[in-house]
């Protein structure tokens, strides 16, 4: 399985690297890493736009790759976008739209649990298990728009009661979190 997971990035970095055809003219400027990388100081190719190949080792390749993939604040970021998605399908009527944004919801946080496995407890037992995942479910099956716009509101404080369990709630500053509390109901 790691052999298949290695070709397929392999195959994946050799396609954009030697694919990409830009516009934007060389600078001149010589290619080096970051001098804060340890890791990347190590590698015994010069640095090229080849990042995955030119590594010295799979486990270095691996290594670039968790840290290109980010961390739970790119997988927030994604979430906070499919928030004001879902909630524009909703005032839209748009259910089978407003039903794939919150699918893709419920999988980037099963993405957030994986990467930080440490925020795991708190994300099922206020968000997937405590009843606001499946308020949001029935209402969008039912394709209500009173009972799903409560339901967005409940799965939004969720988040807020997520964000203060784990000691970030300051996150809950966001500017998002103040766009999505003040959006409208349903649209007549």
């Amino acid at each position: 399985m790691k052999k298949f997971i290695v070709v397929t990035v392999l195959a994946l970095a050799w396609s954009v690297a030697f694919g990409q055809v830009s516009v934007v003219p060389p600078t001149g400027i010589a290619p080096r890493f970051l001098k804060n990388d340890r890791e990347l100081a190590k590698q015994t190719k010069p640095a090229s736009r080849h990042w995955l190949l030119d590594a010295n080792d799979d486990a270095e390749r691996f290594r670039r790759v968790e840290s290109w993939a980010g961390s739970i604040d790119a997988e927030m970021q994604i979430v906070a976008h499919r928030f004001e998605e879902l909630h524009a399908a909703i005032r839209q009527g748009s259910w089978d739209l407003a039903t794939y944004h919150w699918e893709k919801i419920l999988g980037r946080m099963n993405v957030a649990s994986m990467k930080r496995p440490t925020r795991t407890q708190n994300i099922e037992v206020l968000f997937l298990e405590a009843g606001p995942s499946q308020a949001m479910n029935d209402a969008l099956k039912a394709r209500d728009p009173t009972r799903s716009s409560a339901a967005f509101q409940t799965v939004l404080q969720a988040c807020v009661a997520c964000h203060t369990a784990e000691k970030v709630g300051f996150v809950n500053d966001s500017p998002i979190f103040k766009r999505l509390a003040a959006l409208p109901g349903p649209e007549k």
